[in-house]
């Protein structure tokens, strides 16, 4: 690498660093957890709070996060908030999760992730949850065979909206993504967010982005671990960058879905990611506004 290379290289870094100050990570997976995590609830909250960030949003397939987020928030004085993910282990479609989880303090809700049917077709995409995965799972499909949505969805949309949380779309299908958004903006749900549709395994295309947009998603939120070795096909930096710029970022999230053990840990990961679209040409305000303003906006 010559040196003018090398002085390119750390201006970027010093840039990533300094957007990443004020910057919500809108999505990671941290410990415990019955998937190896890097490090736990605290220890991603005080890494977060140490690089000068101004919130996370911590995830797990398998439980409620909202009550663990609470502890976090309260041993590191930093703001850390929390979800529920709709899969077998807390019933699936089932409404009292999703009460159970407003009670708690749940600012989002995800449809089936690892156990949506959908996913599962595609499960050696991480080969983590692939050797996981018990052999007589079946999957979790939210629409009935006319394409309607299954009656347990609509309970879930009302608590949802009556609660103000935010919908994410999870792990479906891009064709029962777009019926569930339609779905819940009738059922009065305001903020929803399509969940990395650039997924090898979720998939949407551009056009599908714009639909799902024109049909009330509040944003599209774009993940760096589908770029990392946690993923059994990554896909380039740039593809995150072409998606972003087709779209706009004023549509956009940008979160890393970190915390798995073969990654860095999460404030070094959104640090990569803005590195990488300040590479691709992104600007300072565009990630400013996909880091900061639009997570910062939808979680209220």
């Amino acid at each position: 690498m010559t040196l003018k290379a090398k002085a390119n290289e750390r201006n970027l870094e010093k840039q990533a660093r300094e957007l990443l100050r004020g910057a919500i990570d809108f999505h990671i997976h941290s410990g415990p957890d019955v998937y190896p995590r890097l490090l736990s609830d605290v220890e991603v909250a005080r890494q977060a709070k140490r690089a000068g960030m101004r919130a996370i949003l911590i995830k797990s397939h398998v439980t409620i996060s909202a009550d663990r987020a609470q502890i976090a928030q309260s041993i590191t004085g930093f703001p850390v908030f929390g979800g529920v993910a709709l899969n077998w282990p807390v019933g699936g479609l089932n409404k009292y999760a999703v009460d159970c989880a407003a009670k708690l303090g749940a600012r989002q809700v995800w449809m089936p992730t690892i156990h949506a049917t959908h996913y599962l077709k595609s499960v050696d995409h991480v080969p983590m949850f692939a050797k996981a995965m018990p052999k007589d799972i079946h999957g979790i499909s939210i629409v009935a065979g006319d394409g309607s949505l299954v009656p347990e969805v609509g309970p879930i949309l009302e608590a949802i909206a009556r609660n103000g949380m935010i919908l994410a779309t999870g792990h479906l299908s891009p064709e029962e993504g777009l019926t569930l958004i339609r779905e819940a903006r009738r059922a009065g749900v305001e903020k929803i967010v399509v969940t990395h549709p650039l997924a090898s395994f979720v998939n949407y295309s551009p056009d599908q982005m714009r639909e799902a947009l024109n049909a009330g998603a509040t944003y599209l939120e774009h993940v760096f671990n589908d770029c990392t070795p946690q993923v059994a096909h990554p896909i380039p930096p740039s593809a995150l960058g072409d998606a972003i710029k087709a779209i706009g970022p004023e549509h956009c999230i940008m979160s890393t879905d970190s915390g798995q053990v073969v990654n860095p840990p999460p404030v070094e990961v959104m640090t990569w990611y803005i590195r990488e679209m300040l590479k691709y040409g992104l600007s300072a305000r565009a990630i400013r506004s996909m880091t900061k303003t639009n997570p910062g906006r939808i979680l209220g």
